[in-house]
């Protein structure tokens, strides 16, 4: 009996020594890592395709560009000093994005896989048109697509940015990578996944997505869209000072650069920040509604440009902190007035502090809250310490 178990044991393990039988060669698959969405524009490619027959029965409702990559020694040793692309892109149009990614296993044997998934990018006018969770659906229902996935929007067209990056680079780990770097600069807003865009989509309340460009052979994070609430489409842009502006009021920076020039003098003062925080109370006071935000943060000198090497005193150190609380200020208020008046729009999260707060008072602005939003008093305080001022620096203290 010992020995029939024995047998059964090792036959088990040595099925298992095999191997994946239904696995595929890595260089049989064309590994999915980015697609970009753009208004209907079909390729010359495709053009061609249609006028040889082609085509197959669709609206041309928007162009779908998937980036594959090439696993490292498919394509065969390299000439030095020749190409270092590692990626292509192939474009399909049509109205169902699922149909475009398998309309591709016609154009190539390799068959399309999205288990690598890492952003997809919707451009400006497909964006204003067409409601995200449509153009999402299709993702946050596949089961080979991980919820992690992140969304981008282009002021643009989205494929262009797959276009365009450094030698040796794929753009859809640049752009994932970019958002490590939160922690080196203000304009960089939190990156949101299919899974975390999904409760605002159908809360139906307004949330902002990172705007990437592209120019030449670079992309470059550029402030951010608006996805309002109401609609689920994109609404407008905040540029790279105004989604500064958001970041200080919201408290969601990591650690950054805050520049501004002293009154007068115009000396430039550049200041680190270390940390960041942001308080926001909603008061309602005989049914008017309104916030005060507090700011606060420590940081660092990073530059001075004291005139004739000025000792680092209590004072001047004071004095410089309340030039850079005025910026802080200056951002975050005009933030707030291009949400309030240009965009009609809470992209910054104060209805969720109502609701919290009051929700009493919520239940009864929340339909039409965007509205409300525009005409809501905000006050703003800012508290900004110096408490380091770099290795180079002396003070009298």
């Amino acid at each position: 009996m010992k020995r029939i178990v024995l047998l059964a044991v090792l036959l088990i393990q040595s099925i298992g020594l095999s191997g994946c039988w239904s696995s595929t060669p890595i260089e049989n698959l064309n590994m999915e890592v980015a697609v970009a969405l753009d208004i209907a524009d079909e390729t010359p490619i495709e053009e061609d395709f249609d006028q040889r027959g082609g085509g197959y029965p669709k609206n041309r409702r928007m162009s779908c560009t998937y980036q594959f990559i090439v696993p490292q020694g498919s394509v065969g040793s390299k000439k030095e000093g020749a190409s270092s692309r590692n990626f292509y892109n192939m474009t399909e149009t049509g109205d169902s994005i699922f149909e475009a990614i398998r309309e591709l296993s016609l154009r190539t044997n390799n068959p399309p896989i999205g288990h690598h998934l890492k952003v997809i990018v919707i451009g400006e006018q497909l964006a204003r048109s067409t409601k995200l969770s449509e153009l999402i659906d299709f993702f946050s229902r596949d089961n080979d697509i991980r919820p992690s996935v992140l969304i981008l929007v282009s002021k643009g067209k989205a494929s262009d940015v797959l276009n365009n990056v450094l030698p040796g680079q794929t753009p859809a780990f640049v752009l994932e990578g970019i958002f490590g770097n939160r922690d080196r600069n203000l304009r960089i807003w939190e990156p949101v996944s299919i899974a975390k865009a999904a409760g605002p989509l159908h809360g139906k309340t307004t949330f902002m997505l990172q705007n990437v460009i592209a120019a030449k052979n670079e992309m470059k994070f550029a402030g951010a869209g608006v996805i309002k609430g109401k609609t689920g489409k994109l609404q407008g842009f905040l540029n790279e000072e105004e989604l500064e502006g958001v970041v200080w009021l919201t408290g969601k920076g990591k650690g950054g650069v805050l520049k501004t020039n002293e009154d007068g003098s115009g000396r430039l003062i550049t200041y680190e920040v270390k940390s960041m925080g942001s308080k926001i109370k909603a008061k309602v006071e005989e049914g008017e509604i309104s916030f005060a935000v507090k700011i606060e943060s420590t940081g660092r000198y990073a530059e001075t440009f004291a005139h004739g090497g000025q000792k680092l005193d209590a004072a001047y150190m004071k004095q410089d902190e309340l030039v850079l609380q005025d910026k802080v200020k200056e951002m975050v208020g005009a933030s707030v007035e291009t949400m309030q008046q240009k965009l009609h729009a809470d992209a910054a999260g104060f209805g969720k502090i109502l609701r919290i707060q009051h929700p009493a008072v919520w239940r009864k602005v929340k339909e039409n809250w965007d509205d409300t939003f525009s005409r809501v008093p905000i006050t703003i305080d800012v508290k900004l310490h110096i408490e380091e001022y770099g290795a180079s620096g002396t003070s009298t203290e």
